[in-house]
């Protein structure tokens, strides 16, 4: 570190950058936060929210996000990081630049009124409104799962239901909205999402975390990386069937020929095994990667709490319901609510909306990405509690550790700074917004058809 200046200029570190495309292993590894420079080299994979997402903005300015997404305390990490400061910042004048600039005064702004502080009561209620569920539901299978097969598919639907808000209430606790200290949020999560809904904290974090830092930037956020199931935009079909000119299998040329061109119709069936597919995913991640920072304790707890909820949840379905047959209508009927719930929100979120290459990210600010890849989606509360505050997703992109309950206020102020700098603010309604969802993969369908003509 002695060998390296104190202030660096921005042709040393376009050089550091470019020596780091091009594959040098010895090139340093750095990122930028508010004029200063940090050498990650050694820290990348200590990262306690994961690896990936500090790959992502590796030789960038990453200010923004790491304000998004980091408290206070984090400046103690970073500090022993530190190899020098920016000589040469050039100003930007564009209308991104200023959009970004008085996105930040209004974040300070709302933190100094309150907006970040969350009502402890708001979330007990959340809490406990949403184990009642999971208390009706198995009541309901405990009194008449034995007779009543009805019951049994009432219980599961409620069951999902269950899931479903389970998933939106671990959302908030693994973004920290709640409490102040950080450990007691994932202990929440830890039970909400991997005891009770069996999704690891692990596995979702590491998704997650990088799914807020790259919003939609093709190669970078995993949410839109579901080949071969599903393509959502031109950049992951073109890249998908150029990957099968290298000898494609007879599964991959199937899929390409018979199955993505179609996908418009087999969309909705999909949905119903997302949940399954989830969860299989977070029991493989935590028993095979372990937990995201590494911690022994927590990859026990986790491992724990995931087995503990199937266990729970098959005992129950076994011992309830009378026979085998309503033991499976049971396990389908709750996987399927939940799938169908969970992604029928999730697809809103960001489906549909314009994807961007990393190079055209490189040249974006962060708070313009994230408020052209969102969708806000205006409802009624019954509406709002069933998408767990999600349908304030541009909201809740620019400012993730507001607590759900701020989200509806702060709309306003940052509709209003969109339309000033001309950011497009996508707001629309559920059934519609699941509409424009259909017309991007018909498109993309489309598409495939075309391409699996040229590449097969």
């Amino acid at each position: 570190m002695a060998d390296r200046p104190s202030v660096f200029t921005m042709n040393q570190l376009k050089s550091i950058q470019g020596r780091l495309r091009d594959g040098d292993k010895d090139a340093m590894k750095f990122i930028i936060i508010d004029q200063k420079v940090y050498d990650i080299s050694e820290f990348v994979e200590d990262h306690p929210g994961g690896a990936q997402v500090l790959l992502t903005h590796v030789g960038k300015d990453a200010s923004d996000v790491f304000h998004a997404m980091h408290p206070e305390s984090a400046y103690e990490v970073l500090n022993n990081y530190f190899v020098g400061d920016i000589q040469d910042t050039p100003v930007k004048e564009t209308a991104s630049a200023q959009f970004a600039l008085e996105m930040r005064q209004l974040r300070d702004q709302l933190k100094k009124e309150g907006y970040f502080h969350s009502s402890k009561l708001y979330y007990a209620y959340k809490v406990m409104s949403t184990l009642a569920l999971c208390a009706a539901g198995l009541s309901l299978l405990y009194a008449y799962g034995r007779t009543s097969t009805l019951a049994v598919v009432a219980s599961a639907i409620i069951v999902g239901i269950f899931w479903q808000q389970c998933g939106w209430l671990a959302h908030d606790f693994g973004h920290h909205q709640c409490f102040e200290d950080r450990s007691w949020n994932d202990v929440l999560v830890v039970f909400l999402g991997n005891f009770c809904q069996g999704f690891s904290l692990s596995w979702w974090k590491n998704k997650h975390n990088t799914h807020h830092a790259s919003t939609n930037v093709h190669g970078h956020d995993p949410d839109i990386d579901t080949a071969p199931i599903l393509l959502w935009n031109e950049y992951a079909s073109a890249a998908y069937y150029s990957s099968l000119d290298e000898e494609p299998t007879m599964i991959s040329r199937f899929l390409a020929e018979s199955v993505l061109p179609y996908q418009t119709r087999y969309y909705f069936f999909v949905l119903g095994f997302a949940r399954l597919s989830w969860a299989i995913q977070s029991l493989l991640y935590s028993f095979k990667q372990g937990a995201i920072n590494k911690s022994h304790q927590l990859n026990l707890f986790e491992r724990f709490c995931l087995v503990s909820h199937w266990t729970l949840f098959t005992f129950c379905a076994v011992a309830w319901c009378s026979n085998i047959y309503d033991t499976i209508l049971f396990f389908l009927v709750s996987q399927a609510t939940t799938g169908y719930t969970l992604a029928l929100v999730f697809a809103l979120n960001h489906s549909g909306m314009p994807v961007i290459t990393e190079e055209k990210a490189e040249s974006m600010e962060f708070f313009e990405i994230q408020v052209i890849t969102g969708r806000d989606v205006t409802l009624s509360p019954l509406g709002d509690w069933f998408m767990g505050g999600l349908n304030y997703q541009i909201e809740h992109h620019v400012f993730p550790n507001m607590p759900r309950h701020s989200l509806p206020k702060v709309k306003p102020m940052v509709k209003s700074l969109c339309k000033k700098y001309g950011i497009k603010y996508h707001d629309t309604g559920f059934f519609k917004g699941t509409l424009e969802v259909l017309k991007t993969l018909d498109i993309t369908s489309k598409l495939s058809l075309q391409l699996s003509k040229k590449s097969l």
